[in-house]
């Protein structure tokens, strides 16, 4: 606002012809300090800076607009005297819990019921932050269990159409229950913090060590994402001794997770 009031100033100094420093803006009027009846109201000051541009001072870009980036805190001076990097010290704090169940035969996890306990310090708008919250936790779930940029062996991309990149719908998020905590932060205006990233961050993390959880009585170990349903399916099968009719890479990459279930059962 006081840059805003500023222009208003120089405007109103520069028509009125008198050094800016003798100009103030009170109630919607810019006036001569030294003789207060030589003014500018704001209406007049609109004109001039829209449309009688002729008048502005000289070097003055049309208009009234105004711009200010407010710098990160403790982002100025990095490290800090007591040795630590922060750039960003408004960051929101989370948690995902999640029930998951797998069928034992497809290998096909479901979300039961799923739990998010969020705060991003003051909620300035809470449908925006329930918004963000949810599509993130949507899109976390994707790359968790369905998203993936395959390439064949000759390095083409074929998942190039919503046919083979698969995303989740409607159907596959399930609905999220969310705790609301507000810790307002000290370094900002309104104690607000960041909450844009808070659902996906925490729901691919979330949902493969629901899976893990799941399959850990059969010494298996998902480390890599997205979790595939035929691939745990697989895996599945092998630590249970059944047999998986696959292709030969296929039946490698079983193998593989089958010596590893044995080893760590051993």
């Amino acid at each position: 606002m006081e840059a805003v009031r500023a222009v208003y100033s120089a405007i109103a100094a520069h028509d009125l012809g008198v050094p800016v420093e003798r100009v103030a803006y009170k109630d919607g009027n810019a006036f001569d300090t030294s003789a207060p009846d030589k003014k500018r109201t704001w209406a007049e000051l609109v004109t001039i800076a829209h449309r009688h541009i002729h008048k502005l001072p000289e070097g003055m870009e049309p208009g009234l607009s105004v711009s200010h980036i407010m710098p990160v805190p403790m982002g100025g001076g990095l490290p800090t005297a007591d040795g630590r990097v922060q750039m960003y010290p408004c960051y929101s704090f989370e948690f995902h819990l999640m029930l998951v169940a797998i069928d034992p035969d497809l290998g096909k996890p479901e979300i039961k019921r799923y739990i998010l306990g969020h705060d991003c310090g003051t909620v300035i708008n809470p449908k925006i932050v329930r918004g963000m919250t949810m599509g993130g936790i949507a899109h976390g779930i994707g790359a968790a269990l369905y998203e993936e940029f395959a390439y064949n062996d000759g390095g083409l991309l074929v998942a190039q159409n919503f046919m083979d990149y698969l995303l989740p719908s409607a159907h596959e998020v399930p609905p999220v229950e969310i705790v609301h905590h507000e810790t307002p932060s000290p370094l900002t205006v309104f104690g607000q913090k960041g909450s844009g990233e808070s659902g996906y961050l925490g729901a691919p993390a979330a949902v493969a060590s629901a899976v893990n959880d799941a399959v850990r009585p059969l010494g298996i170990v998902v480390n890599s994402l997205p979790i595939k349903v035929a691939q745990l399916g697989d895996m599945i099968a092998a630590a249970r001794g059944l047999e998986v009719p696959e292709t030969e890479a296929q039946r490698q990459w079983v193998l593989g997770f089958s010596q590893a279930a044995r080893q760590r059962s051993i």
